[in-house]
């Protein structure tokens, strides 16, 4: 296990090429309220910053990963003003484009949080399966009732007591990407680790795991949730 409070492009420069057989990460939704933007304030610039830095992470992505890894990159629409904006512009960045689209999974919440009704409700976020080639592990015999569906039912309900982020994981969801497309003792690399959801699962499951958190509140939650880690603190169940 390696915990790095930082800039996660800083970091990935100095990770080996070639080292990492799985990344699962979810980044900032176009959400940097804490620098001054706001609904209200999201120009032009603000949009242009957003695509350059994911043009910079996917080049980042595209060097530490091994030629059979993997990447599970979760992004959600966005909404405003009752008018939605779905992710598929990133799509045409030219260094995701470097990577095959292997899937397009759907995680559909169980429920929706949404309370308008002047559409139908955004239930569900995005999942980018990604990889540099075709040679890639997808566990066929796990228990996990048809696993390689591309709808994933996940519940999105943590209790309040367990939210420790606004965008907090649920686990049942990094256990699935990991036992389908990961074996004990893979490098699992989550780029904006938050509150270390990934790490903690990992840990359960025997994966070796490096993790990248810029806000140092969050960061501070993600090694203490890792090193208090109990093995009986988690036993979900796949559906």
């Amino acid at each position: 296990m390696k915990l790095y409070n930082g800039d996660c492009l800083d970091v990935m420069n100095e990770l080996e090429p070639n080292s990492i057989d799985c990344i699962i990460t979810s980044p900032p939704y176009e959400d940097l309220s804490g620098a001054g933007y706001t609904k209200t304030r999201k120009d032009a610039l603000f949009v242009k910053i957003y695509h350059e830095f994911l043009s910079k992470l996917f080049t980042g992505y595209y060097r530490i990963l091994k030629d059979n890894g993997q990447i599970f990159f979760n992004i959600k629409s966005k909404t405003s003003d009752k008018t939605l904006r779905t992710p598929h512009w990133i799509e045409f960045e030219d260094s995701f484009e470097k990577f095959k689209l292997k899937s397009f999974i759907i995680w559909k919440y169980a429920g929706s949080f949404d309370s308008t009704k002047k559409r139908f409700h955004l239930d569900y976020e995005v999942i980018y399966h990604l990889s540099k080639g075709d040679d890639i592990y997808l566990n066929l015999d796990s228990k996990i009732h048809d696993p390689l569906s591309s709808v994933w039912y996940v519940p999105h309900n943590i209790p309040i007591s367990e939210r420790l982020h606004p965008t907090q994981m649920p686990t049942q969801l990094v256990e699935r990407i990991l036992d389908i497309a990961t074996k004990e003792h893979h490098v699992v690399f989550d780029s904006f680790m938050g509150v270390g959801t990934t790490g903690v699962v990992c840990k359960k499951m025997n994966r070796d795991f490096i993790g990248v958190e810029l806000t140092e509140e969050y960061y501070n939650l993600a090694k203490k949730r890792i090193d208090d880690y109990k093995q009986t603190n988690l036993n979900d169940t796949y559906e």
